[in-house]
């Protein structure tokens, strides 16, 4: 309630302020040759509307009412007439200026008031004054052309001087008042006067010159009035006339007095009649200028009244006046809006010098306690920050933690005459010094790493960041930040070794050796000369690692190692390869092929007598021999990998030769190789795409029938025929063996019920030791259908070499679900009887090797002969292997053999199976 009071006495307040703007313009305004140069009434209506918006629209309609009522006598008309409402709708039009002017500068500028850039003061003046005045004072101009104030001849003329006026009320009136009560109120405060008072001043200059033309005009009229008074008094006078001449008079001589611009009132001042008027009915703008005349002819009493009509106004007009004060006003106008954009610029430059210095005295407070905070940090970090003058070779700043890093007493590093040369590592001084020279030169700052002698003796490693400041030249001071690496670099090392070297034997690893040997190549083409790579593999290490396990194992190749960094002064590297292989490369010192192998042969011959020695580890005493294959270098054609792979390839073939020996790599071997990739590339081809051919050998009895087939795996390619014997040692090795086995078991299943017989399967150990090779049997089994003993396992000898357990449980396993056991091959293996006692086998199948010898080798009489007095003591039947010939199937049958296969009785065959 109390705001609603405050805001109506304001509202009250406003209205007298705004009736006496009104009273004053137009009492200094409404003259006959300026009639609406300026109304201050405006500007300070659209002012007020567009600081505080509805609140003072009250404030607007009492002050235009009062100013209706004080100026215009409108309560004068208060009948519901034509005049009352032409006086009704200049007021409405009054009241709808200011308001909608004010409205459209809030609706489009925003509330945005501060007016401090020159685009916002043109858009202000754009949306406050020129586009909405434009549009009442064409409003006006109507309503007054109606009532006869304008005509069709001087319309324009008045509309363009009511809009200007309009224009310059809001131009010169609104920076006043919003300096006075606008916001935000720092901005605008300064503009009192800064703009306001300079705006203010113009404009009662312009006041008092305008004051000044007016009363001259003035002046002016009332003098032609009084003149024309004063002749129409002589007249009268000294030609002493009556009324009715007198009367006849002003009738007859009005146009040659020129009075057609005049309202004439010639009155008898005894009674107060009016005897003669002339032009009464025309407009009359201002009343209350005009010229009264009181004479006496005879005894007859008169007042003459002269009052200018309007059209008299509009020939009185002083252009020249005219022109002089509304330059003037214009300039005041511009004036002010050009003082406003330069206080605005002003501000926004103070603003920003204040939001400067602000941020400035902000940051330097933040520097400051930066500073400080640099300090302690400095101070505490295990970083030695130094600064050293050039030209003296001395240290004039170091932080405190310097002492505990190097050890040195702070006294010291300033008081020692080149302390930090002295403490620089010799060989790393000069490359210091010459990386301070290119930062001076570069500009740049340098990061490098050198040792620094520490207080206890050791060199320790630091990385260091080299500064030359701006102000070298006169300081001769270059700066630097000491962060100890010493333990960065000892991991970097260590990191680098491990690269390098093998973690378990410390010696060089594989790439190591290939980076050596590669140099070592160079070398000996260059120079013509020779050496020689030794390839070492440990025999039977993986099952001594499996029996004691992974530590003995690592134990033994370290031992290994030691032993043969016993001949690094006769050789270039030794090298660990991987696994329990290891590589040696000779010194490029021989001048032929010949005498390298000669040479390096002896070597290689100690070295394999070293390495035969037994190792004494922990509890156990083992004795491990290696094979070794040798190659030299270099080869013509040849790089680091191919003279690897030569030893590689000599190694291989020492282990087929029995082991504990060295080969020296020929170019034969290197076909051998080539043959078995290419095995290997139609094994894989094969195993991709089931390329697999199985045939089936029968399998007769003593009456030469067919009791069970053989199945037999082949490989079908380009028109050759590849038998097992050439992939099944690589599918073991390359562990495609699982992948074919089981292509073999589902296709031999397949085939039990086309042939209607019982078939064997040969099985390899490494698919016997797989896990779910059982479970895979059984599943292709229930598959098929197949009956209990229609289906026969075939092993070697290898496969009962291992866990006894695991074997015995796996064999009785298959005899559960219904498969017979043959060992194949039997006599060529190390098998044990014990072995033979304890697992569940069905058959001994005698090696052909020994059947094709019957008819030339009595010793193969007796073999044959004992493994088939053991097989019927054990209760196993025996079947004989490569049967070709009648003769030899008399001999077994004589010796009791059980069954035979071969030629004699069938070659393997294919079989179409039922889909």
């Amino acid at each position: 309630m109390n705001q609603t009071v405050r805001l109506i006495l304001l509202n009250l307040l406003f209205a007298v302020v705004y009736t006496a703007v009104t009273y004053l313009a137009y009492k200094m305004m409404v003259r006959p040759s300026l009639a609406v140069t300026l109304w201050p009434a405006t500007g300070l209506g659209v002012a007020f509307i567009v600081i505080w918006g509805r609140k003072f629209i009250l404030g607007i309609v009492l002050g235009e009412l009062i100013s209706s009522i004080l100026l215009y006598r409108f309560l004068d008309a208060m009948g519901f007439n034509q005049a009352f409402m032409f006086d009704l709708l200049l007021l409405a039009t009054s009241i709808f200026r200011p308001c909608f002017a004010g409205f459209m500068a809030r609706k489009l500028m925003g509330m945005d008031l501060s007016l401090m850039k020159i685009r916002d003061i043109i858009r202000f003046f754009l949306f406050a004054a020129v586009i909405p005045c434009f549009i009442t004072t064409l409003i006006f101009s109507g309503l007054l052309m109606a009532d006869g104030h304008y005509t069709a001849d001087n319309v324009v003329t008045k509309f363009v001087a009511w809009y200007v006026g309009d224009l310059l009320s809001i131009m010169i009136v609104c920076p006043m008042v919003f300096s006075l009560f606008a916001k935000p109120r720092s901005i605008w405060k300064p503009r009192i006067w800064q703009a306001a008072v300079p705006t203010l001043a113009g404009f009662c200059l312009v006041f008092f010159l305008f004051d000044s033309l007016r009363a001259n005009d003035e002046v002016q009229i009332k003098n032609t009035m009084a003149l024309k008074s004063r002749y129409i008094e002589k007249v009268g006078t000294s030609q002493q006339l009556s009324q009715p001449e007198l009367i006849d008079f002003l009738e007859s001589n009005h146009q040659a007095l020129v009075m057609d611009d005049y309202c004439i009132e010639l009155n008898d001042e005894t009674n107060g009649q009016l005897l003669y008027g002339f032009n009464t009915g025309q407009s009359i703008r201002f009343p209350n200028i005009n010229n009264t005349l009181k004479f006496r002819i005879k005894d007859d009493h008169y007042s003459l009244k002269l009052t200018p009509i309007n059209r008299f106004y509009d020939g009185q007009y002083s252009w020249s006046l005219w022109s002089i004060v509304f330059v003037s006003m214009l300039y005041t106008g511009l004036v002010g809006a050009g003082l406003l954009a330069m206080t605005g610029r002003n501000a926004l430059t103070d603003l920003e010098i204040k939001r400067r210095t602000k941020l400035l005295n902000e940051a330097n407070k933040d520097l400051a306690v930066s500073n400080e905070n640099y300090r302690h940090i400095v101070d505490r970090q295990p970083v030695v920050f130094w600064k050293i003058n050039m030209l003296e070779d001395r240290i004039v700043y170091v932080n405190q933690e310097a002492e505990s890093i190097l050890g040195y007493p702070i006294m010291q590093w300033h008081e020692e005459p080149h302390f930090l040369s002295k403490k620089i590592h010799p060989d790393d001084l000069s490359k210091v010094k010459w990386n301070i020279q290119e930062s001076f030169a570069t500009g740049e700052r340098m990061e490098l790493e050198y040792r620094v002698k520490h207080a206890s003796g050791e060199y320790r490693w630091f990385r260091d960041v080299l500064n030359i400041p701006s102000e070298f030249q006169d300081s001769v001071e270059c700066m630097g930040m000491m962060i100890d690496i010493t333990d960065k670099k000892n991991a970097e090392n260590k990191i680098k070794h491990l690269a390098f070297y093998d973690y378990l034997t410390n010696l060089p690893n594989r790439q190591n050796f290939q980076s050596k040997l590669s140099r070592l190549m160079k070398q000996g083409q260059e120079e013509g000369h020779y050496g020689a790579v030794m390839f070492l593999d440990m025999d039977r290490f993986k099952i001594l690692n499996d029996a004691l396990g992974h530590h003995f194992g690592d134990q033994l190749l370290v031992n290994i190692a030691e032993r043969l960094n016993e001949f690094t002064d006769e050789v270039a590297v030794v090298a660990r390869f991987g696994g329990d292989e290891f590589v040696i490369a000779t010194q490029v010192e021989y001048e032929t092929p010949n005498d390298t192998a000669v040479n390096v042969i002896m070597l290689a011959e100690d070295i394999i007598k070293k390495l035969a020695e037994p190792y004494q580890i922990g509890e156990h005493k083992h004795t491990c021999t290696v094979s070794m294959g040798l190659a030299v270098y270099p080869s013509p054609g040849s790089n680091v990998n191919d003279i690897i792979k030569h030893a590689d390839a000599a190694m291989y073939r020492s282990k087929e030769q029995g082991r504990n020996q060295l080969t020296i790599y020929h170019d034969s071997m290197k076909a051998h190789n080539d043959q078995v990739l290419f095995i290997e590339q139609i094994l894989r081809e094969a195993v991709a795409n089931n390329n697999f051919i199985l045939k089936y050998q029968p399998i007769t009895n003593r009456n030469r029938e067919i009791i069970s087939y053989e199945s037999l795996i082949r490989i079908f390619h380009n028109g050759e025929v590849i038998f097992p014997d050439q992939f099944i040692p690589v599918a073991e090795e390359t562990g495609m063996i699982q992948e074919m086995g089981r292509w073999v078991i589902e296709e031999a299943c397949r085939a039990v019920n086309t042939l209607n017989k019982p078939v064997t399967i040969n099985v390899s150990s490494h698919q016997f030791h797989q896990q779910g090779f059982i479970k895979h049997i059984e599943q292709c089994m229930a598959t098929n259908n197949i009956s209990k003993d229609m289906l026969t396992v075939e092993l070697t000898e290898g496969v009962v070499v291992g866990n006894l357990h695991e074997i015995i449980y796996k064999f009785n396993r298959l005899k559960e679900i219904g498969v017979q056991i043959a060992i194949d091959d039997f006599g060529t293996g190390y098998s044990s009887l014990e072995y033979l006692r304890k697992i569940p086998i069905n058959y001994l199948k005698i090696d052909k090797s020994f059947v094709r010898d019957l008819h030339a080798d009595k010793s193969a009489q007796v073999i044959i002969e004992t493994i088939i007095a053991m097989a019927k003591h054990l209760n196993l039947e025996v079947v004989a292997e490569g049967v070709e010939s009648d003769f030899q199937h008399k001999m077994l049958l004589d010796l009791g053999c059980d069954y035979f296969q071969g030629y004699l009785f069938g070659k393997p065959a294919g079989i179409k199976l039922s889909a």
